[in-house]
């Protein structure tokens, strides 16, 4: 009993400590609510994921069963299924199912977009609805139509599978607003339903369509205001350049006297219809001497022989009526002042053509015009000073008037036509004595030198465990080279790295290691010389490679290591690029180029354009005659001289395409063999790039680029010099279109590669010292450039200007060059300080924000490709958008939003707004 009541204690204990464990637990219980109202909420729904397996899915399906739609529709038996579907489509929404197809495939284009904007179900919801009251309008236009209701759902079926009514579903909705709202009504608001939906189907509002609307009126607008703009130009530059007054024809003085046909040439003596010709009367030889003509006019008609001058061109005119003229012939033809009366003479006075009469000249302002005839020009001057003198009045016909040519005169065309220029002289080639003689220094023993410093290679060279053998030296202007063959299982890179060491044991700076030798199984390394030798132009002027090349582009360059000139074809290059620092001699390399040319070609064979912003370079070639224009150093006429070079390319294939060819040299024998004009080769020499650059760099890159790449065939050449190597004067484009490369002695490796990919023209030692790099060679040779003084220069270019005499530029090429100069002041392409106050405008901003609101975003590159400009402009027109609002700020490398939309954009081109200005 006891160890019960012992027991049932410990049960009650226990209990009791474990209610006041729970008690102890509800207040920790409480103590954890308040963190958990405190706890971040739930994060909200995610939205649904475009790219999910669905959406990418669904696009395909829609196009599936829009051609599954087709077919059934199209094929007349289309099996079970097939007529199943179109039946059960027709039957339930009508002959307006027909665009289901056309639908669907809208579905699929746009799925994805609508997907991620939210909108795929609003836009269902609003095909089905735009579906249903198509339908309904359908059934409503038969009910008029027809007059009857049927309003059972069997006949709505049949008729729509007949094609006809709005089918079940679309039925019932016609029939219910039929008797709520009768035909008419329903119709109209059938169709007021249809039409708004449908534009919310199309993400359409009437605002867009008004936009739109008068966006494309203002288009045409434009266009037709550019085009008429354009005409208007073409008619003024015709006017200026004569084309016009050639082909013009007046109208004639009286209604009468207008031919019913196309008028003959003008009836000077007589016109053979036949062969076109001029008919000269021809007197009788015992006739007494006339002041005026020569010889004493008849007082009485004569027959007179005639003969025919074939080569007189032929005038524009009027025939004169044969009565006109015989009852001109009884007027006096002289008046009360001893002149011609020229309106005794002409019944119908007409003009003539130019191709019959100049401009008369000072001499000849006393003598009354008609028509635009000259009579001194027509009769010769003799005859013009002879006019005063005419003692009396006399009659003739008017063929003996303005036609007939006494012989004593001389010929009809040379009485006709003005007299000839003079023929320029031929070009005489400048004598190689004008240029200096090569200087031949005493012949000094470089043996020994030659001898210790390879003695000294192959210590240093074994002293870092590089075993070699000296298999040959050779011996140049500049430097030396030492040809070695290293050791079996010897590196060549271990003694490239030892070029620091070997200048240290030398006791000299400026070597340079070729390894390996292009061609050879060794390693080349260069020593400079300790006495240099100059390389004299007249000795490569004399050299036989020189005087027998074919080519008339071919120049003297200087001497390679081995001492061999180095004379190459420009027209193999095709184009150059010399670049160096200041002194080391790239201006000398151009002039040598230049006096190559004098010595080599004729003016008619090779023409120059020199372009010299520095003003002070090729300011000694004016004059001469091989130049297209005179040299120009103003950077926007140097930018208009390059655009001006890509229409003569332009127009210079158009010939070259005429003709069936594929080059210049084969159109020029075809041109000699059919009597066409002839092409010279054009060479542009520009001497400083990055004036040109920092002036007008959109223009300047764009056209150079053009030349480079299509230049060649048509005979035209670029030659760049500059100073100043770097990417933002060499870009990427001048430097992927230009091969052949020259690189003089540099501050830098960064500049070497830019120049010729590769460093080592850092490590050159000037004078002339230079890395020749033309197309072909997979490594630049090094070479010693000719040396030509600006004496020498100076009088090649004098006896050439004095040989040629003074030198005639094309007037044409000349104010081509200044429109286009005048072009790129006006349209802000500058660059350096000058784009900074002219930041506010480009021309293609409009067409860089139709890109932008038509792709949704924009970049640099996409500017670049699209509107075919340099990357300097594309950035400033987005530098523009930014801070005109329409495109975002820069972030990192990802393209910039738009931050106007295409509606926006076409209201803004509506209204004018000054923001696109």
């Amino acid at each position: 009993m006891a160890e019960r009541k012992t027991g049932t204690a410990k049960r009650a204990q226990t209990s009791k400590s474990a209610s006041a464990r729970k008690t102890a637990a509800a207040p920790k219980k409480n103590t954890r609510s308040p963190r958990a109202a405190e706890s971040p909420a739930p994060a909200p729904r995610p939205v649904r994921d475009e790219n999910a397996l669905l959406h990418r899915v669904l696009p395909y399906v829609f196009v599936v069963c829009a051609v599954l739609v087709a077919v059934c529709f199209i094929v007349p038996n289309s099996g079970t299924v097939g007529n199943a579907l179109k039946n059960g489509l027709l039957g339930l929404f009508g002959p307006c199912i027909y665009a289901l197809p056309l639908l669907l495939v809208y579905f699929a284009i746009n799925w994805r977009s609508w997907v991620a904007e939210g909108a795929h179900v609003m836009k269902s919801i609003f095909a089905f609805v735009v579906t249903l009251f198509l339908g309904a309008l359908i059934q409503l236009i038969s009910i008029a139509v027809s007059g009857e209701e049927m309003a059972a759902v069997k006949s709505l079926y049949a008729r729509g599978t007949s094609g006809f009514g709005g089918g079940v579903l679309g039925g019932i909705i016609g029939i219910g607003m039929y008797r709520a709202f009768a035909v008419t009504a329903g119709i109209i608001l059938s169709a007021a339903v249809l039409c708004t939906f449908g534009l919310f189907l199309f993400g359409l509002t009437p605002k867009k369509l008004w936009i739109n609307f008068r966006y494309s009126m203002q288009m045409r607008k434009e266009r037709r205001a550019a085009a008429e703009a354009a005409k208007k130009r073409e008619r003024e530059f015709d006017y200026e350049s004569g084309e016009e007054t050639e082909n013009f024809v007046p109208p004639e003085t009286s209604a009468a006297a207008a031919p019913k046909k196309p008028a003959p040439a003008f009836d000077i003596g007589g016109v053979d219809d036949t062969m076109g010709n001029l008919v000269v009367t021809k007197p009788d030889p015992n006739e007494p001497f006339d002041p005026l003509f020569g010889v004493d006019a008849p007082t009485e008609p004569e027959k007179t022989a005639e003969t025919t001058v074939s080569d007189l061109p032929e005038a524009g005119g009027t025939a004169i009526d044969p009565a006109d003229t015989a009852a001109a012939a009884q007027r006096p033809v002289y008046d009360a002042a001893g002149r011609i009366d020229l309106e005794a003479i002409f019944v119908n006075p007409a003009p003539v053509s130019s191709a019959v009469s100049d401009a008369a000249g000072p001499d000849d302002a006393d003598a009354p015009e008609t028509g635009g005839i000259d009579i001194g020009d027509a009769l010769g001057e003799s005859a013009t000073r002879d006019f005063a003198a005419v003692p009396e009045a006399k009659t003739a016909d008017m063929g003996e008037t303005l036609g007939v040519v006494r012989e004593s005169v001389g010929t009809a065309e040379a009485a006709v036509t003005a007299p000839a220029k003079p023929p320029k002289p031929a070009y005489r080639f400048p004598p190689v004595t004008l240029l200096s003689p090569p200087e031949h220094k005493k012949n000094e023993d470089v043996g020994a030198e030659l001898r210790a410093n390879a003695q000294k290679l192959i210590e240093t060279l074994r002293s870092f465990h590089v075993n070699v053998t000296i298999s040959s030296v050779s011996r140049g202007p500049t430097i030396t080279r030492y040809e070695l063959i290293p050791e079996a299982g010897t590196r060549v890179r271990s003694i490239a790295n030892l070029v620091d060491d070997i200048s240290l044991s030398l006791a000299t700076s400026g070597i340079r290691i070729e390894a390996p030798i292009p061609g050879k199984a060794a390693v080349g390394i260069e020593v400079p010389n300790k006495v240099v030798s100059t390389v004299a132009l007249r000795e490569l002027i004399e050299d036989k490679s020189f005087k027998e090349a074919k080519s008339r582009l071919t120049v003297c360059l200087g001497k390679d290591v081995g001492g061999a000139p180095i004379i190459f074809d420009i027209a193999k290059m095709p184009h150059l690029l010399i670049a160096g620092a200041t002194g080391m001699g790239k201006s000398v390399c151009i002039n040598s180029i230049i006096t190559s040319i004098l010595y080599k070609a004729t003016p008619d064979e090779v023409k120059l354009m020199l372009i010299d912003p520095k003003k002070v370079e090729f300011n000694i070639y004016n004059g001469i005659p091989h130049l297209q224009t005179p040299v120009v150093s103003d950077p926007k006429k140097a930018a208009g001289a390059l655009h001006w070079a890509v229409t003569e390319m332009e127009r210079r294939y158009e010939l070259i395409e005429e003709v069936g060819a594929r080059k210049i040299e084969t159109y020029n024998e075809i041109a000699r063999e059919r009597g066409m004009e002839v092409l010279p080769y054009t060479v542009i020499i520009i001497d400083e790039l990055a004036d040109l650059m920092m002036t007008a760099p959109d223009a300047v890159e764009e056209s150079i680029c053009r030349l480079a790449q299509k230049a060649r065939a048509a005979g035209m050449h670029i030659i760049i010099g500059t100073q100043r190597p770097s990417v933002d004067v060499i870009t990427g484009l001048i430097k992927a279109n230009i091969p052949s490369r020259i690189a003089f002695t540099v501050a830098s490796q960064v500049d070497s590669r830019t120049i010729i990919d590769i460093a080592g023209a850092e490590k050159l030692i000037g004078r002339g010292d230079m890395l020749y790099y033309p197309v072909g060679l997979s490594k630049p040779m090094r070479a010693q450039g000719a040396f030509v003084s600006e004496d020498e220069v100076e009088k090649i270019t004098t006896f050439v200007k004095q040989a040629a005499g003074e030198t005639e530029y094309d007037s044409e090429i000349i104010e081509s060059i200044e429109r286009e100069a005048q072009t790129i002041g006006n349209t802000g392409k500058k660059g350096g300080g000058e784009a900074a106050e002219d930041a506010g405008s480009d021309p293609k901003l409009r067409d860089a924000l139709e890109i932008a609101t038509e792709s949704g975003k924009i970049s640099t590159s996409l500017l670049q490709r699209r509107l075919s400009i340099g990357y300097g402009r594309a950035a400033k027109i987005i530098d523009i958008m930014e801070a005109r609002g329409f495109v975002s700020a820069p972030d990192g490398q990802k393209p910039r939003e738009v931050l106007i939309s295409k509606t926006q954009y076409r209201e803004m081109v509506v209204n004018n707004d000054e923001r696109l200005n």
